[in-house]
């Protein structure tokens, strides 16, 4: 796609003085000002620009609110008429009608006029305490450049708004701001809610202390539609960030959004829509097991070329030693994950993959079931199934009973169309002593809503056989499992030459609600490995889902098939 000269847009990465609204404003209108000054066409403030953050009582926060419209958008839509500019505002917002308070932001067109409002859906930390949770549909709006979606600091936490707005077009998000680095790192969720939507991301952050939060070095984000921070800023003193959104035919677009969202399966979502976790008890109205701490190893592994024989064969002789070192450490290993194709890597062709592939039940479930069995352990791993339905890169999770479960992959790599067909059926559960298993494979967790169909099912762990080549694109990972209040456990096959093929870096990461206590396991990029971590399923037993979700919107939208994903 050829690119033109393109949408300048301007970040006001301001200091933010708690309570003082008429300081703010002035500060803000000067430093819009100046951006519009210097040909920005897309002005974006903070959240709670004019008030500052720290107010945690609604007699606080209620003398620094305002209606919409009212003086400080008016301030605000003189500027935009006067440079022909689009601006997004972040402010404490009164409702008219009801007097209740909401964490809003509006979008004020190049005529001056407010094209559109919206309301934090995620009040986060103490807000909650002044602001209603939003009652308004995730804000897209029409602009000269095209559509743009408007989600508020915390609800980029949740896929789902971000989801939903690229589901109505918007292809560039623009996020006000108050969220400080030290404080559940943003990052990670502003470059999946770009990546996984294929869409431009604006983040316009804050600097200066404000009561209890330092954001001093927080930072603003251009982000790109392949998830890597484009530009970024960070300035105690505070300043502008000056960014390019590339247009094509003069509107921001993204080929990669167009794929991406294509490639859903919503069909298989389903369990996505559950709301088991608003009950008095989730684990007993879902059936979990009860909670004992589990002993799980990730086996970073490469097959022998041409030789899957071999490759069983070292397999086996992998459970073997990661259960010689939990005993060492001792403890009792309760499952063993393997990469995606482990016995054969991915097959090139059709024709390949139909000599490489093996029947399931096969020489693999055979070997492997059978350490499983002597062990007490379950073994999972990914292969390259021949069946009478077609050829599919498949889950097999065997268990220390003879017990057998498969899942055949839902979301194709490029590597994958050129030899299999996609699974058909839901992501599968089960039960271990002590959690709840749920299995995916690889490029499942480009799809958020996978995961999340499987923690809406009282999911504690996801084990993620995988063949991922993109070392950059790997922050997806933790994201999924934080995002989503699971542990992980992602065994990673080990590069070709050159870099190129698999990422290495195998990682199991223990989740728990507060950052500073979870606990990542991650091996090298390249080399055959073993992490081994004791996880505690307790800890994603209170998860807690972004309520108000419109699921039938989310999930109703026609899929075009099972084409292909960078893996």
């Amino acid at each position: 796609m050829a690119f033109e000269a393109g949408l300048r847009a301007a970040l006001l990465h301001a200091v933010l003085v708690r309570g003082d609204k008429e300081r703010n404003l002035e500060n803000l209108l000067s430093l819009a000002e100046a951006a519009a000054r210097r040909g920005a066409r897309l002005i974006v403030t903070p959240e709670l620009a004019l008030s500052g953050y720290s107010l945690f009582a609604r007699a606080e926060m209620e003398p620094l609110a305002e209606t919409v419209p009212g003086p400080a958008t008016e301030r605000f839509c003189e500027l935009a008429r006067g440079y022909g500019a689009y601006v997004v505002l972040g402010l404490a917002e009164c409702d008219a009608a009801s007097g209740l308070l909401y964490n809003s932001a509006v979008v004020i067109g190049p005529e001056g006029r407010i094209l559109g409002k919206a309301r934090k859906l995620a009040p986060a930390y103490r807000e909650n305490l002044w602001s209603v949770r939003g009652n308004l549909p995730v804000l897209v709006t029409d602009t000269a450049y095209g559509r743009i979606g408007v989600l508020i600091c915390a609800d980029t936490f949740w896929y789902q708004p971000a989801r939903l707005a690229a589901l109505r077009g918007a292809r560039l998000l623009v996020v006000p701001a108050n969220w400080p680095s030290h404080s559940h790192p943003p990052e990670p969720f502003w470059r999946a809610r770009a990546l996984e939507n294929g869409c431009y991301l604006l983040a316009c952050n804050r600097s200066g202390v404000d009561g209890g939060l330092d954001c001093r070095w927080a930072r603003s984000y251009l982000i790109g539609p392949d998830g890597s921070a484009l530009d970024e800023f960070a300035a105690p003193e505070g300043g502008i960030l000056y960014v390019t959104v590339p247009l094509a035919a003069g509107k921001i677009k993204s080929a990669p959004a167009e794929e991406r969202l294509a490639r859903r399966r919503p069909r298989f979502y389903r369990d996505a829509a559950l709301d088991p976790y608003y009950g008095l008890d989730p684990g007993a109205l879902l059936g979990l097991p009860e909670a004992r701490p589990l002993a799980v190893a990730a086996v970073q592994f490469r097959p022998h070329p041409g030789d899957s024989s071999a490759a069983r064969l070292e397999m086996a002789r992998s459970v073997d030693r990661a259960a010689q070192e939990a005993s060492r450490k001792g403890l009792e290993l309760d499952l063993v994950v393997f990469p995606e194709l482990a016995p054969t890597g991915p097959p090139a062709s059709r024709d390949e993959a139909a000599i490489l592939a093996e029947p399931v039940p096969g020489p693999g479930t055979e070997l492997l079931g059978a350490r499983a069995r002597e062990h007490n352990l379950w073994v999972v791993w990914g292969v390259a199934e021949r069946s009478p339905e077609g050829l599919f890169s498949t889950v097999v999770a065997q268990g220390p009973a003879g017990e057998r479960v498969t899942y055949r992959k839902l979301h194709l790599s490029v590597a994958d169309l050129s030899w299999a067909s996609p699974g058909g059926e839901e992501f599968p559960v089960l039960d271990l002593p002590g959690a709840r298993l749920g299995l995916l494979a690889g490029t499942d967790l480009w799809f958020p809503e996978s995961t999340e169909s499987l923690a809406k099912r009282g999911v504690d762990l996801v084990a993620v056989p995988a063949f991922w080549t993109e070392e950059e694109t790997r922050f997806l990972w933790e994201a999924r499992a934080v995002e989503h209040q699971v542990h992980l456990v992602v065994a990673n096959q080990w590069g070709g030459e050159a870099g190129s093929g698999p990422a290495g870096r195998s990682l199991i990461l223990a989740y728990h609600l507060y950052p500073e206590r979870r606990q990542k396991y991650e091996a090298p990029a390249a080399g055959r490995a073993l992490e081994l971590a004791v996880l505690d399923p307790q800890a994603t037993r209170a998860k807690r889902f972004l309520p108000g979700v419109d699921y039938a919107e989310l999930l109703s939208l026609r899929e075009a098939g099972p084409g292909p994903v960078e893996a």
